[in-house]
């Protein structure tokens, strides 16, 4: 609770002289007192009798006591000093809240993007969750193809799963899509008894682009009165967590599709052994098929840059290939500044387009055939350049730092350009068949951390000597 302490106030010098002031060139004579009647200034007199309240938030702090009216016009001034002093506070402490927030949802959004599994994904949600809501049972309930509900929970550190139905406080929130807090399920029509110790819930949708793929859960066994800041919290990290649920969605339908349409093949091979004609109109057909899901399994869908996914995959490929030959790699890690403060202003829709001009401009700009633009996650990117030493990458790296502020993307919300700018972390080295090529994305992940340190809309070099792990 914010607070304004006048006795701490009326022992500022510059006050002090002021109100001294007041008594030699209006020479009037007055005392101030808190609410326990204790002197905070001035001397007592039992002979005043003109009393004036010194308020801040429609709370009494003191009064100024005096012979005459003539007091008034200190008490109007103090009055005025207090609140001043408590819209300062209370400016410092919602800037400190909004920094805690954007430092919070920063860290679920880092965390979320480097879940290669739904497991991942499970314990992420359930660590960060407990922070705010301590002692909760978490569940994610997610809607299946055929309209009934998979849900996920840990128990004695297992993760579990079994069948549920669309009814109670949960259904509501999947069919209108909005977050609810049940201080008192017992009071609640809409809750269906399933635990007896459940006395407490607050349940969030799972939505992506407007549309609910599940929801996320969190009951507890006592009565709690939920705020307003741990529901804003919760809302936010099941926004990051539903685009991160999806996205692993994606990927295991995509291995499905493929093993099924691998088994279709087999099966046409051996019953269309005669038909040669069919056989090869089905060969095209199922050519263009393969074409296309290993584009949306190496592809991001919003950037159309590569994947995290096929960025692991090259960067180990090109690791083997540059220390048989012993030639010089670099990474590039890229972050746009403020996004989540662009996310806010904005929201998220020109958040997206804002992240494929950027994508797109870096790919323009990286055009050597082994080279490689790819969505690290969020709103990171990671550039990989073959046979490059660190002069080769400290060149890129300015041209890219140039090319996304030359777009002129308006940020009003940032605090280093105008515009949409990156940070980039460098980082350069001979690879060697022992040594893990994490090493250098950890190089090149502690540059940009400096450069974000230096001032942002920059980029910083780590050249390393690996360690053999």
């Amino acid at each position: 609770m914010i607070q304004v302490k006048l006795k701490k106030l009326l022992n500022k010098p510059k006050l002090n002289s002021l109100l001294e002031n007041f008594t030699k060139t209006f020479n009037i004579s007055f005392f101030i007192s808190d609410t326990q009647e204790n002197i905070l200034w001035g001397n007592f007199n039992n002979s005043f009798n003109h009393h004036y309240p010194i308020l801040v938030n429609q709370q009494i702090l003191g009064k100024v006591n005096g012979e005459t009216n003539a007091i008034d016009v200190v008490s109007q001034m103090l009055n005025y000093i207090v609140n001043e002093e408590f819209e300062k506070k209370l400016l410092a402490a919602d800037t400190l809240e909004k920094y805690e927030e954007i430092n919070f949802l920063s860290d679920i959004s880092h965390k979320l993007s480097r879940c290669l599994s739904f497991e991942e994904i499970m314990e992420v949600i359930t660590d960060e969750t407990n922070k705010f809501l301590t002692n909760s049972q978490i569940s994610v309930i997610l809607l299946t193809q055929k309209g009934e509900l998979d849900i996920f929970y840990y128990r004695d550190k297992k993760l579990n799963k079994r069948q549920g139905s669309i009814e109670s406080i949960t259904g509501y929130v999947l069919r209108s899509g909005k977050a609810e807090i049940v201080n008192n399920v017992r009071k609640d029509s809409r809750y269906i008894p399933q635990d007896p110790n459940i006395q407490s819930l607050i349940c969030a949708p799972l939505k992506v682009q407007n549309k609910t793929i599940g929801v996320i859960k969190v009951t507890h066994n006592e009565l709690i009165k939920y705020t307003s800041e741990q529901l804003k919290l919760f809302t936010a990290l099941t926004s990051q967590a539903a685009i991160a649920i999806q996205s692993t969605q994606y990927y295991n339908q995509l291995i499905e599709y493929s093993q099924t349409l691998e088994q279709k093949v087999v099966e046409r091979t051996e019953a269309l052994e005669e038909a040669n004609n069919a056989l090869a109109t089905s060969n095209q057909e199922l050519e263009k098929a393969t074409e296309k899901l290993k584009h949306l399994a190496t592809i991001d869908e919003l950037t159309q840059v590569y994947n995290r996914r096929y960025f692991n995959e090259y960067l180990r490929r090109e690791w083997r290939r540059l220390a048989r030959e012993r030639k010089f790699i670099s990474l590039i890690v890229c972050d746009v500044d403020y996004f989540k403060l662009y996310n806010d202003y904005y929201y998220h829709q020109a958040g997206d387009k804002c992240l494929y001009k950027v994508a797109q401009c870096l790919k323009n700009l990286v055009k050597r055939p082994a080279d490689l633009v790819a969505r690290f996650g969020g709103e990171e990117f990671v550039i990989i350049l073959s046979n490059t030493n660190r002069l080769g990458a400290e060149k890129v790296a300015q041209e890219l730092c140039n090319a996304i502020e030359a777009l002129e993307i308006p940020h009003y919300c940032s605090k280093c350009s105008s515009y949409v700018t990156l940070s980039l972390g460098v980082a350069t080295t001979i690879p060697t068949p022992q040594v893990s090529p994490q090493k250098l994305i950890k190089a090149a992940d502690k540059a940009l951390y400096q450069a974000k340190d230096m001032g942002r809309n920059r980029f910083s070099v780590s050249e390393f000597r690996p360690q053999i792990i």
